[in-house]
């Protein structure tokens, strides 16, 4: 890739792995349904080889390896992440790398990239270097306005409209599912935390006390009554046009 791709300038990723999301990540119930909708869309796909691209502290690989059986690899810029990650999934492989610069070796039958296609600056230079090496893409990302929050978090850019698919289609891949997710129950607790708090990391993140697990598992029931095909989170499949055929 070129040397213009790159993750976000200025976002410091092993400070965010050592100790402001790991909580927000077990925890939350936006995280906790992300989870749950990517490896529902996983099982549907052939995964002998899954890649978590931006796998964080591989909680989505640990869930994801008690529903199917398949080898798991995953990658991500933080050392710190990579390192609770083997601890999450002893069985699966892991390595330290920015995704905006440089992929794993090999080909996979599933490469799985949940909140990260925002954070690298030439997404499109990205989507493309993968078309050859992986048969399908899971994705899940920002669908919403892009505000000052997101920027904070180190986003390039949130997907609006029908972006992600127009970006899936000029990279070589089909797009096979897409569906937004969120509304009603999603948005409104967006809505209330960026109203009610100008911290909104020390708000999402950091240790969850007793009463904020409490209130985390309320919500992620609440969650599941996200039934609406619209808000502000972003799902899709895209099937590679340029996968080499098995055996090639």
């Amino acid at each position: 890739m070129s040397k213009s791709t790159s993750t976000s300038a200025g976002f410091d990723y092993e400070q965010v792995w050592q100790g402001t999301w790991n909580d927000a990540t077990r925890y939350g119930p936006a995280c906790r349904h992300r989870r749950r909708i990517v490896i529902k869309l996983v099982r549907r796909l052939p995964h002998r080889t899954v890649l978590d691209l931006g796998c964080g502290d591989g909680l989505l690989l640990s869930e994801l390896s008690r529903h199917v059986n398949a080898a798991f690899i995953g990658a991500d810029i933080s050392a710190a992440a990579i390192e609770q990650a083997r601890r999450n999934v002893p069985n699966a492989q892991f390595v330290v790398l920015d995704a905006g610069r440089s992929l794993p070796d090999g080909r996979f039958d599933v490469t799985v990239m949940s909140e990260v296609l925002e954070h690298i600056e030439n997404d499109d230079a990205l989507l493309r270097e993968l078309a050859p090496r992986t048969r399908f893409v899971v994705i899940s990302v920002p669908g919403g306005p892009a505000d000052q929050v997101d920027r904070a978090y180190g986003h390039f850019r949130n997907y609006a409209d029908d972006l992600l698919p127009r970006k899936l289609e000029g990279a070589g891949f089909d797009v096979l599912f897409f569906r937004r997710w969120g509304w009603p129950f999603y948005e409104w607790t967006q809505l209330l935390l960026r109203k009610g708090t100008s911290d909104h990391v020390a708000a999402a993140g950091g240790p969850y006390s007793p009463l904020k697990k409490m209130i985390a598992r309320i919500l992620y029931a609440l969650f599941f009554l996200n039934v609406f095909p619209k808000g502000s989170q972003v799902f899709a499949i895209g099937r590679s046009r340029v996968f080499p055929p098995r055996g090639v």
